[in-house]
């Protein structure tokens, strides 16, 4: 199998993702420790499935569908 010209690539992969990872570190830098908890809980998530245990987290569902026992009950 022939491997592509790599001067002629159009995406830098590598290079996108660390642009963006330092842009979101220096953002998150900054951040007060509830500040960033609050910030990352309000993302949403690309893949549905990661969002659908992102809103089962925040709403206390387990993955069978039931609702987490509090202390309390």
């Amino acid at each position: 199998m022939m491997q592509p010209d790599r001067s002629t690539k159009s995406f830098d992969c590598v290079a996108f993702m660390r642009k963006a990872r330092a842009r979101l570190s220096a953002r998150m830098a900054t951040m007060e420790p509830g500040e960033l908890q609050r910030w990352l809980r309000s993302r949403r998530y690309s893949d549905p499935a990661l969002q659908r245990l992102a809103d089962r987290l925040r709403t206390g569902e387990r993955e069978d569908g039931k609702r987490k026992r509090s202390g309390n009950d």
